[in-house]
């Protein structure tokens, strides 16, 4: 795929060493932060305690050590599900299962530790529905069980942020939706207001209508999390809420899927108001309606038996393709000039008529006398005038409210192309690499109202995000966003 070279670089953000004593407050990104301090039964302090976070879904570690007060912090953490191990010199060891990190949100864990052998280990189920205290940000997490398992009729990740209270769009969560437009309100804020990314990178368009630029791919969303109010200044961008769409990324073990979802017209009936049509065309059938919606997905480790990445912990990749081809039939009805009208006789319009509801005379523009009977004499008739009268089609129908109506295929397709690749080199280094080549394209047969100028729209959008995260230490950080 190629990409023009004003696009490849949307923005770069260097964000030079800060100090992270609020864990979450550097520059705009999806990563987490966990913190807490390591007590003993009475409430004291276990200093020197060692903290072993592991990433269930890539086996990585991240170490930390328990300072003079018992506290560690440890940031730069994708989200996901995490162990805790907690050792301490004449502690039994402590480990907690199950500990979830919502993207750009930290989360504090306090450990209590017992006294005795630490080959002894206590397992602590923490569980995913801990109270957030590191963050004032009122808001949801849609998560990846959730992406999975909650009917999106179109399959736009998009439309979960509806689980929030507050987030209303104009159509339900079941309603069909293949359209680019957000259309999602936060909190009685405009569409506009509200910031939509993909892995921390802005998603919407920078000129005025504030539309997103494409659809990701629900087969390689992690989360979406929705932040309505009271969140940080470091998001910026919007006056409205925040919509986060987080990609997945590669894991130790390979993961794969294809499918297909389609809708067809030989499933459908046709409607009351088709077969009351005139026109054989329209109420002998229903209309057209052939949605197809494909695609693959592949992600795990990327490595070579024995020579590189042996342990499956350093470089993980995720590739993923969905096409949407959407063909339905766009029937258009109207008011057209009739046989008698192009030839300057308007003698239809002093009795009941479709185009006025009442009889209507028309005069010499020049002297103001009427024609009679509506007829304008050939010599003064406007050539031009009546040139602009057979531009229109001609009558088809003799229905009373519109005497021209047309069906044909309005077609649409959607093509999304997802890349994700993780690379950890070190335990205080992550590089990470995102991008969503997105196509839209569409012929709309009576653009204008008619069939005579029909639109054929392509639309090409490219996300592309690279991050690189050092962790120099537990109080300073530093990343680079391109």
């Amino acid at each position: 795929m190629t990409f023009p070279s004003n696009r490849v670089l949307a923005s770069v953000c260097i964000a030079l060493p800060l100090l992270a004593s609020v864990p979450s407050t550097y520059a705009q990104s999806d990563s987490s932060s966990l913190s807490g301090t390591i007590l003993d039964a009475s409430g004291a302090v276990v200093t020197k305690a060692k903290i072993v976070v592991h990433d269930n879904a890539t086996n990585t570690d991240r170490t930390a050590t328990s300072n003079d007060e018992g506290s560690f912090t440890l940031t730069n953490l994708p989200s996901g599900n995490y162990r805790i191990r907690v050792e301490a010199t004449g502690f039994q060891t402590t480990t907690l299962n199950d500990v979830r990190l919502d993207p750009s949100i930290g989360r504090r864990v306090d450990v209590s530790m017992k006294v005795g052998d630490a080959g002894t280990e206590i397992n602590v189920e923490a569980g995913a529905n801990a109270v957030q205290t590191e963050s004032a940000s009122v808001g949801q997490l849609v998560t990846e069980a959730q992406v999975k398992s909650i009917q999106l009729n179109g399959r736009n990740p998009l439309y979960l942020s509806q689980l929030e209270p507050g987030v209303v769009r104009g159509n339900s969560m079941a309603a069909f939706a293949f359209a680019l437009d957000n259309g999602i309100n936060v909190n009685g804020a405009r569409s506009q207001e509200s910031l939509i990314t993909l892995d921390g990178a802005p998603m919407v368009r920078t000129r005025s209508n504030g539309t997103s630029v494409g659809v990701a791919d629900v087969d390689s969303t992690s989360q979406v999390q929705i932040l309505t109010t009271s969140y940080p200044a470091e998001f910026g961008r919007t006056s409205g809420g925040q919509i986060r769409i987080v990609p997945k990324s590669g894991t130790t073990e390979f993961h794969g899927s294809a499918f297909e979802y389609f809708r067809n017209t030989v499933l459908n009936a046709n409607t009351w108001a088709r077969n009351n049509s005139t026109n054989p065309l329209i109420n002998s059938k229903p209309p057209a309606f052939r949605y197809n919606q494909f695609g693959w997905n592949l992600n795990g480790p990327v490595y070579i038996p024995g020579v590189f990445n042996k342990s499956r912990n350093k470089l993980f990749f995720l590739l993923g393709q969905e096409y949407v081809r959407y063909n339905h039939d766009d029937t258009a009805q109207a008011k057209v000039p009739t046989p008698l009208m192009r030839a300057g006789n308007f003698s239809e319009l002093l009795g009941p008529n479709i185009f006025y509801g009442t009889p209507v005379q028309i005069v010499n523009p020049s002297t103001g006398a009427s024609y009679p009977n509506n007829v304008i004499p050939s010599a003064q008739l406007s050539p031009n005038g009546v040139a602009l009268l057979n531009a229109y089609p001609a009558a088809n129908s003799v229905n009373p409210a519109y005497n021209w109506i047309d069906s044909a295929l309005y077609t649409e397709s959607q093509r999304k192309d997802t890349i994700v690749i993780d690379y950890v080199p070190a335990e205080a280094h992550h590089l990470r690499f995102s991008l969503l080549n997105y196509n839209y394209n569409d012929y709309e047969p009576h653009f204008g109202n008619f069939n005579l100028n029909p639109r054929i729209f392509t639309r090409p959008n490219q996300i592309a995000v690279f991050r690189y995260a050092w962790t120099v230490s537990p109080s300073t950080v530093n990343e680079l966003t391109i």
